[in-house]
């Protein structure tokens, strides 16, 4: 297909690797943003939803959290590495006002029914002149709701998203309208259509020249997803350098010559129903590595003041095969970990804690 050479010659023409000193992509994050009510359901189904916004429904929001400086350039899927977002039921979009791929919504057609949770892709715009965030980093509250829903306070997602007090996640910023590759039909799973699975092997979401986050973290809105189900996705993205002309490839599983393996590209959702919800990576506990790079031995420190200091945790350390090196349990973080025989390269090392997971990257030299 022209699309899909189209394309290659695209990536083939952005891929530079100069000297690695630094990796742009800290890890992939997962915001549970709303769970819907009655209310929210009743205004689905009085607007002609095809298919219904359940209650209990989870809007997720998936971000790349990413250095200063570095930005995202595409999601993409090729013949070696897939790309796919699923679910074991449906994706909810409002039948009114809803798209599959962030096309400039204005702001008062977002304030309106379910707009401001619809499933769809995105490389950080969420509405005309306003850019995704964390709830936690939105400074200038909620634009609310014309029709006053969206009001669930459970506190199982944190802030709410209109009324008083509440934090929406949407900054001003500069979006850039989305360049899809390769893709016809298969996105409208997002948008009312019969579906639970969007996979691609040989298609992109890109934004030219790349895009930033809009606050200090450097987190780019990739997509965000309503679903009464299990949500899962396996992503991989591509991403600009400060380095004019360099870029880094991050991928999912597998990873080839020149290309990196991130496991937070993958991720998989617990069982959801109306008694509760799985705490999601974005409440994960924040760790440094340091010295990183490193040759002999790596430390721990924990950004989270809400740990003591003795909690038990699994560390892992995998290479960029995909196959586990280093798999230890830690009884405090201020023991070093031996790295000294490893090979020079690049890792991804685990931190499990119960359900919590966070990965960061760490340098062998």
């Amino acid at each position: 297909m022209k699309t899909k050479n189209l394309l290659f010659a695209l990536l083939s023409n952005l891929i530079l690797f100069p000297a690695i000193s630094q990796i742009g992509l800290e890890g992939i994050v997962v915001e549970k943003y709303y769970i819907s009510d009655a209310a929210d359901s009743i205004n689905a189904a009085n607007n002609g939803a095809v298919y219904p916004l359940g209650v209990g429904s989870v809007t997720y929001r998936v971000y790349a959290n990413l250095l200063p400086g570095y930005k995202v350039i595409n999601i993409y899927g090729n013949s070696a590495h897939t790309l796919n977002i699923a679910t074991t039921t449906a994706f909810y979009n409002d039948p009114n006002y809803g798209f599959s791929v962030y096309q400039g919504t204005s702001l008062n057609n977002t304030k309106k029914n379910t707009t401001l949770i619809d499933s769809y892709l995105t490389v950080g715009g969420v509405a005309s002149g306003l850019m995704g965030v964390l709830k936690t980093e939105d400074t200038d509250g909620t634009i609310g709701n014309l029709q006053n829903i969206l009001a669930n306070t459970d506190p199982l997602v944190g802030l709410p998203i209109t009324g008083t007090g509440a934090q929406d996640g949407l900054m001003p910023g500069t979006p850039i309208l989305p360049v899809v590759l390769g893709i016809t039909s298969e996105l409208e799973i997002f948008d009312q259509t019969a579906g639970n699975d969007f996979t691609t092997n040989g298609a992109a979401i890109s934004a030219l020249g790349g895009i930033e986050g809009v606050t200090s973290s450097n987190h780019v809105l990739l997509g965000q997803f309503t679903t009464d189900g299990v949500f899962s996705f396996h992503l991989n993205l591509l991403i600009a350098t400060p380095i004019a002309g360099g870029s880094q490839l991050f991928v999912s599983s597998s990873p080839e010559t020149n290309e990196f393996l991130d496991t937070t590209l993958n991720y998989t959702s617990g069982i959801i129903d109306n008694t509760g919800i799985e705490e999601l990576q974005s409440n994960a506990p924040s760790f440094i590595l340091y010295p990183n790079p490193t040759q002999d031995a790596i430390a721990i420190k924990t950004l989270n003041t809400n740990l003591s200091g003795s909690e038990v945790f699994d560390v892992q350390i995998i290479d960029m095969s995909g196959r586990t090196v280093i798999n230890k349990t830690k009884h405090s973080l201020a023991d070093p970990i031996n790295v000294l025989g490893l090979k020079e390269g690049i890792y991804t090392l685990k931190l499990i804690n119960g359900k919590d997971t966070s990965s960061l990257r760490l340098v062998k030299f």
